[in-house]
């Protein structure tokens, strides 16, 4: 039979996965990020390449394999679309939520903070929107939140299997990520085990050999070294020194001293990215803080966690908003036992860490889409309606019947509605960030293509055309700009030879880039012939 923890983690996950998966087929395939996963996975199962990662026909090392081999098993099974290509990203959402559940119940013994707690994963916008996307991130969440629980209870509990399923976490996401995975993770759990030492050194029940005994559990080490090293192994007898510099050079160490995009490379970008991350919840998160007792194990392990990721990836010279998404496993936490503490006791603070900030997260949403001309605001109009009946049914349940719906049901309702109409009214701009945009002239036209100062990898996805990008100039880093682009790319002075002789040839120019355009030579012989919200696209007459 059933037990209710196992319906809970079910109906969890079932939940993430229907809401998160719904409209998935609407949603285009985007640049620079997601078509780069997408097309190696293709590119992958074409050449039937289970071990070495492809893109344009060529092996490249930007990451490991394991969310291409996610893409490729969904593409094997149900064909390749824009909505197959974001089933593995919804699955892993609901086994993130589903897991909260079960980590937090193991930790608090509390079914009210436990479910809560999933509920505030599933509505926090960041991870909202990195489980709609096409990325390794909603991967490694999925393994940093099993190393961050499962650790804890080692400790908390003595529990040496405990540890052995964090080593295990922490294997899977070095096969998402890269030696990232483990040595993070690797340092804050050292962290943890010196300042326990230090505030608890003079307590007869505390013993530093327990903990690093069970930090490094032999058999945590074998089963790491089982996951984790083969791939690498691999990936070296096959390319050798190649793929050490690539991948272990370039895509990490370099990346961690050289900044891709020096314009992001301010030391408080994640000071913005996280509290944002966290919304609507961002409120509660702080409220929690005032009355958190930090020298418990616990919170202890939470503040490490959070702090040692942000500083990190705030030192870290490349910084993407996706990379500090792991630090808000700990303040999901504490959020939740701020909502639910503050409701079952009648709280008036409730009302001021959920029910006026949620509304007027909805209400920004709204706004936002009335004032933008390409969204479309009728679903969250809608939305808003339908929130407000079901704002004023709870209401006359309670007054009439006495009849107070559980906390889960008053947040999941509205949030579900919320995030539901969200998905639908920001499409439009998914499509200004995809080149199905330019899939009807592409079609139509049997000349070269070129991409004038970027690119967009997803016209291949769309059309099977493979464009050329015309390098006119860029503020990144000369360095990724070699290492990372692998579209066939030439100069504004060979594009400039090359296009005069090539008459019906199209050109696809984003519009920061419209003026030094139609300033070169070569705008003289061009015709506009169309445009889309991104770009303006021209052929060569």
């Amino acid at each position: 039979m059933i037990n209710n923890h196992m319906l809970r983690i079910g109906a969890l996950f079932l939940l993430t996965v229907l809401s998160y998966g719904f409209y998935n087929a609407y949603l285009p395939i985007t640049d620079p990020v997601e078509s780069n996963y997408v097309l190696s996975a293709i590119t992958m199962l074409k050449h039937n390449s289970w071990i070495s990662p492809m893109i344009y026909d060529q092996v490249w090392y930007d990451k490991p394999p394991l969310t291409y081999w996610a893409l490729m098993i969904s593409y094997k099974l149900f064909g390749i679309s824009d909505f197959t290509s974001r089933i593995p990203n919804t699955l892993i959402a609901g086994g993130s939520v589903a897991l909260m559940y079960h980590l937090v119940y193991r930790i608090k013994e509390s079914k009210y903070i436990a479910v809560m707690s999933a509920l505030l994963l599933f509505s926090a916008l960041q991870f909202w929107y990195i489980s709609h996307a096409v990325i390794t991130d909603g991967f490694l969440f999925f393994f940093s939140l099993a190393i961050f629980g499962y650790s804890y209870l080692a400790f908390a509990k003595n529990d040496k299997y405990s540890m052995v399923k964090a080593y295990g976490a922490a294997a899977l996401a070095v096969v998402t990520k890269g030696p990232v995975g483990i040595v993070l993770p690797g340092l804050i759990l050292l962290l943890f085990i010196a300042i326990r030492w230090f505030t608890q050194k003079d307590n007869d029940d505390y013993s530093l050999n327990k903990d690093i005994k069970l930090l490094f559990n032999p058999f945590g080490i074998f089963l790491f070294i089982i996951l984790a090293s083969p791939w690498y192994i691999a990936m070296y007898s096959i390319h050798g020194q190649e793929f050490i510099s690539g991948f272990l050079g370039l895509h990490n160490m370099e990346r961690a001293l050289v900044s891709e995009h020096p314009k992001f490379n301010v030391w408080y970008y994640y000071l913005i990215i996280v509290p944002i991350a966290l919304l609507p919840w961002t409120p509660a998160v702080i409220y929690q803080l005032k009355s958190i007792k930090w020298k418990e194990n616990f919170y202890l392990l939470g503040a490490i966690w959070f702090i040692v990721i942000v500083l990190f990836y705030s030192l870290v010279a490349t910084k993407y908003i996706t990379y500090t998404l792991p630090a808000i496993i700990p303040c999901i936490i504490w959020g939740a036992e701020a909502i639910t503490n503050s409701f079952y006791n009648k709280s008036t603070s409730f009302k001021y860490i959920v029910t006026i900030p949620l509304a007027i997260y909805v209400l920004l949403f709204l706004v936002a889409s009335i004032v933008t001309p390409e969204l479309n605001s009728v679903p969250l109009i809608v939305a808003l309606i339908l929130i407000v009946l079901f704002a004023l049914f709870a209401l006359l349940a309670k007054q009439y019947n006495n009849n107070k719906l559980p906390l889960s049901i008053y947040l999941t309702i509205p949030l579900t509605i919320l995030y539901t109409a969200i998905t639908i009214t920001v499409t439009p701009i998914l499509f200004d960030q995809s080149g199905i945009q330019f899939k009807p002239y592409i079609e139509s036209n049997t000349q070269p293509t070129y991409i004038y100062s970027t690119y967009y990898t997803s016209i291949l996805y769309y059309t099977g055309d493979t464009p050329t990008q015309v390098f006119v100039h860029t503020t990144d880093n000369p360095l990724w700009t070699a290492g990372k682009t692998l579209m066939p790319t030439i100069t504004v002075e060979e594009f400039e030879k090359r296009v005069s002789i090539e008459k019906g040839a199209i050109i696809i120019v984003p519009n920061k880039y419209i003026k030094e355009f139609t300033s070169s030579p070569i705008n003289i012989i061009a015709t506009e012939v169309g445009k889309s919200g991104a770009a303006r696209i021209y052929q060569i007459q």
